[in-house]
């Protein structure tokens, strides 16, 4: 499988930050930021702060995320195997406010991590929000 990385960014652990796809698979459905990891990252952390920047431009120190799950299940991206590491970081109003739609992004959407319902989101991509949902209950 292509090894990915996926970002499940908390304002202030109310909200979640989300990308509209610009382009297939899941076209304009939400997704979190993340996408592939390079030859040039030293770490999953790296390339999901890498990632980060690309699709949302908020830098981050790869030492600022935690690790939240791994996502692997078969067929979870309809055009090759992946498995994804998932990373969280809370940031407050004043760092998300710092947010810009880049790369694969139509444009960024703030939800209530308690509004998001599976059928809103791409890829498997639900799943990280349900276990963000655990972790912060």
């Amino acid at each position: 499988p292509k090894m990915t990385v996926d970002i499940v960014v908390t304002v202030e652990q109310t909200a979640v930050l989300l990308i509209k796809r610009a382009k297939p698979p899941f076209m304009d459905r939400l997704v979190l930021p993340g996408g592939h990891v390079d030859a040039t990252d030293t770490s999953f952390a790296q390339a999901a702060a890498r990632e980060l920047f690309e699709e949302v431009g908020l830098k981050v120190a790869p030492e600022a995320l935690s690790f939240l799950m791994k996502l692997n299940a078969p067929g979870r991206d309809p055009r090759y195997d992946t498995e994804s590491a998932v990373y969280t970081i809370n940031v407050s109003h004043v760092v998300a406010a710092q947010a810009q739609a880049g790369s694969d992004a139509r444009e960024l959407v703030f939800c209530s991590i308690n509004s998001l319902k599976p059928a809103d989101m791409g890829f498997d991509h639900w799943l990280a929000i349900s276990k963000l949902k655990e972790v912060l209950a």
